[in-house]
């Protein structure tokens, strides 16, 4: 049979079964594209599916970390076995300058490392002021680190209590330090020069604090304070005026206001009272304490420094009159 070319050519196509176009072998139907399988993957199905594979590159970027830390302790620890291992042998082979020139040394090495001075790296109790010394700067390094804050979330002071357990828990377990090793250490602080400083309340409570820090700079901030209590109406209606007196605080107050620990709030209030800035009341709301307004002159207000200014000068003024004869 002839064929008839002329007709082919102007025939339509054949139309295809879109079922064998998609069981086919991975083909796709006519006039589709590569984005259409992103449209397949749309709506709750395509974000459950971005959410699984979200979830495990997360899964494989912690189990990397944590890989990489376990590494890295482990290499700590060795380095601390070592560094022991070399304090022992140094111990052994001899005493005398030599050795404590080494174990010295040995410490400052450990120290640079960042890792925590123990008495078997320094040598034990034949170096225990060499032990003392270096625990002595750890904590000062301790507490002055930007990092962690310490000093800064105390309010510039920190009771030796709480250091020492903020201490012990931050080395992990390792080499714990006794309170009294602890004492001996802030003990050498001021003869190190390190920009911290033991200071001992009257009540014998001790505490750390800045090098920088004195006194007068804590009276000058509880004055501020208690003089913007003046700007700021009570919570509830009282009897006196509050704009002129201001309030009483508590120990709560302050240490709320400043940073402080309750114990350390306490104390810095009751030396400014020594210091004549404030006064106490004792009620049956407890201990506050207040602007002192009895004072000589420090702590008055404008209205009453104004007032005994007018009265000093009325007594000059009638005891001249006085000594001329004209009274």
């Amino acid at each position: 049979m002839t064929q008839r070319k002329w007709l082919l050519q102007d025939a339509p196509p054949i139309p295809r079964s879109m079922r064998s176009t998609v069981d086919g072998d991975g083909g796709s139907p006519s006039g589709s594209t590569p984005g259409n399988d992103r449209v397949r993957t749309a709506g709750i199905a395509g974000l459950e599916k971005r959410g699984l594979e979200i979830r495990k590159n997360n899964e494989l970027v912690i189990g990397s970390a944590f890989e990489d830390l376990e590494a890295l302790m482990a290499s700590a620890k060795e380095i601390v076995a070592l560094a022991e291992t070399f304090a022992r042998q140094v111990n052994n082979s001899g005493s005398g300058a030599g050795s404590s020139e080494a174990n010295r040394l040995l410490a400052e090495s450990a120290s640079q490392l960042g890792l925590v001075t123990t008495k078997d790296v320094v040598g034990g109790s034949s170096s225990e002021s060499l032990y003392i010394s270096e625990l002595a700067r750890n904590l000062a390094e301790f507490l002055t680190d930007d990092a962690r804050g310490i000093l800064k979330r105390s309010g510039g002071i920190i009771s030796l209590v709480d250091l020492w357990a903020m201490f012990n828990r931050a080395r992990g377990g390792v080499e714990l330090v006794s309170p009294l090793d602890l004492e001996k250490a802030v003990r050498q602080w001021e003869k190190l020069q390190l920009p911290v400083r033991l200071r001992t309340f009257k009540s014998g409570v001790m505490v750390a604090q800045g090098a920088d820090r004195t006194d007068e700079s804590t009276v000058k901030a509880i004055l501020a304070w208690m003089k913007d209590l003046h700007e700021f109406p009570p919570d509830r209606e009282v009897a006196w005026d509050w704009r002129e007196f201001g309030r009483g605080v508590t120990a709560q107050d302050a240490a709320e206001r400043f940073g402080w620990s309750i114990g350390v709030a306490e104390e810095e209030l009751e030396m400014a009272e020594e210091r004549g800035v404030l006064c106490r009341e004792e009620g049956i709301e407890g201990l506050k304490f207040w602007e002192n307004f009895i004072d000589t002159g420090e702590g008055l207000s404008p209205a009453q420094l104004e007032a005994k200014a007018a009265k000093e000068a009325q007594a000059v003024m009638y005891k001249a009159l006085k000594d001329a004869g004209f009274i």
